[in-house]
This record gives structure tokens, sequence and C-alpha cells, in this order.
């Protein structure tokens, strides 16, 4: 019975988030043509720094005001990355990020999505690079089998208990280490394409928060609370790199969480959205307030 609820659990979330992508998609892109992608670009002369942004969805921004999307890489004008450019005058700005990016499509690899082909995203960055934001490694790691087919409750009040599953500790243990790998390589490619650039790498989590509210997190308060410790470990990730590779760690999963802005909150605090989204913004992912929050903690740090 237990396999069977866990692939229900898993359908159930899969099928929910298929037509709604689905629909949301027909709906933006209904006159694209298939291209090659364009990188956004700012084209101004601030008097800032010269500004590339790297990465997946959790950068892009998909859904935050729909009507900015170009092509399938669904970039927002309202992502993080945007939210920053402006905020800091940047002298140029070239968004690359796009969704499902793995850190593969960082270093060597294009991005193959329906009409457009993305080469990968390093060619953005040269030597006289001054700034990059990066985040990379989601789609690298177990995050869905460990959020939603091992930990997602199909009913009201349920407890898949995958807290104490030895599958479920196996999944994130495999995730982190092979996803480590492919992380690593992005972050030393995009150091030494950019050799003289700050670098910031935006961590995860925080799209699960201490409870569950059923059916937008659909968790056991018991199973909710292990999900940010297994962020935290998949964050350790990036906190180990970083003296390396000389680059920043942004930890906005425990800003979030720390801050009651997690799916949870309410409509007005929340940071990311859940299955059930109250604003335009991809499920799971961050919403707009999410995307400032995150230029915002870049922002201080630069100004230290």
């Amino acid at each position: 019975m237990r396999g069977k609820s866990a692939k229900s659990t898993s359908r159930v979330l899969r099928d929910r988030s298929v037509v709604l992508t689905g629909a949301l998609l027909a709906a933006t892109f209904a006159t694209v043509s298939p291209a090659a992608a364009t990188p956004e670009s700012s084209g101004s002369h601030g008097t800032g720094p010269r500004y590339v942004a790297l990465g997946d969805s959790r950068a892009a921004g998909p859904f935050i005001n729909p009507l900015s999307h170009r092509d399938m890489c669904m970039r927002s004008d309202r992502n993080y990355a945007s939210i920053l450019a402006d905020t800091i005058d940047a002298a140029s700005f070239t968004d690359v990020t796009c969704i499902a990016a793995q850190s593969k499509h960082i270093v060597d690899t294009e991005q193959r999505l329906p009409g457009v082909t993305m080469p990968p995203q390093i060619q953005a960055l040269s030597p006289d690079t001054e700034l990059v934001t990066l985040s990379i490694g989601g789609v690298d790691s177990n995050h869905v089998v460990v959020t939603r087919e091992n930990c997602a409750s199909p009913l009201p009040r349920g407890d898949r208990q995958c807290r104490d599953d030895d599958k479920t500790a196996r999944d994130a243990d495999e995730g982190i280490a092979e996803a480590a790998v492919e992380i690593e390589r992005a972050i030393a490619a995009v150091r030494t394409a950019a050799p003289s650039a700050r670098i910031f790498v935006i961590g995860h989590g925080g799209a699960v928060g201490p409870r569950g509210c059923w059916p937008s997190i659909p968790y056991s308060d018991a199973d909710a609370q292990f999900l940010p410790d297994y962020f935290d470990r998949f964050n350790q990730i990036y906190r180990d790199l970083a003296p390396r590779y000389g680059y920043e760690f942004i930890d906005i999963g425990r800003a979030a969480i720390e801050g009651g802005h997690d799916p949870c909150a309410p409509a007005a605090d929340k940071w990311f959205e859940g299955l059930i989204p109250t604003s335009w913004a991809q499920p799971g992912h961050f919403n707009e307030r999410g995307m400032q929050a995150v230029a915002d903690m870049i922002v201080a740090r630069l100004g230290d």
C-alpha cells in the first residue's frame, strides 16, 4: 500500500503541474515560432558593474509578469537579476537564465526547449565581467524525488513519514553527492571565464517551511520539518566550495524560513508559491517578493 500511495502522489502532483504549466505556456507562446534564444539585455550604460545572470528557473522567474517572457526560457523582467540590475545601475546587464537548466547547460551543452535553442550560458561571460549571479543544481539533484515522490501526501492530514524512510535517506544522499560534482564543474567554469568578477551563488530551500498546509504544501508537519534540513544539507555543497572559488553564498532558504516567508505564510508575506499559487509565479518557486528578497540580500553584500 505504501508504494502504491507514493506512485499515486507523484502522479497527482505531476498531472496538476503539467496541466497548469501547459495551459499557461499555450497562452503565452501561442505566436512564437522556433528560433535561437537571445539573452535579455538592458542595453543601459549606468555607473554600476557589468553584470551577467546565469541559472535555472529559480533565477528566470517563470510566470512572474508572463507578458515579459520572450521565449521558452521564460525569463521575467521582475526576476532578481532584473531587479538587481536596476538597483545597482548596472553598466551592462545580460540575463541568460533559463527554465530547467542543468549545470551542464552553464558549461558546455546547448539547452533545447520547444522552439528555442540556448547556447551554453557561460558564453555570456568575459574577462571584463564584474558581477555574476548563479542559481543552479536543482535539476541536477533528487529534489523532486525526495520532496514529491517520497514525502508529499495525497490526502489531508496524511503523514508519509519520509523523515524516517530509508529510501528517502538514500535518495537524498545520492542526489547530493551526484549534484555536488556537477555544481563544482559549473562554478569552476564560471570562475575561469570571469576571473575578476564578484560572484554570488543563490542557495536552495525556502519552498517548504516548518509546517504543511495541504494541498498547497502537502506534507505532515513532521515531514515538512525534515525538508528544510534536507535543503540545508544540499546547501552545504555551496558553503564548502565558496573558499575554493572565491564566491559568496546567498542562503535565501534559511532567510525565508527564519523570517516566516515560506509558502504557508499569508500571501502578503510569503516569498515562494506552493502547488496552489496565490500570485503569478510557477508553483514551488520564488514569487516577486522572493525575487526582491534575493536582490536585497545581494545589494546588502555589495554595500559591505
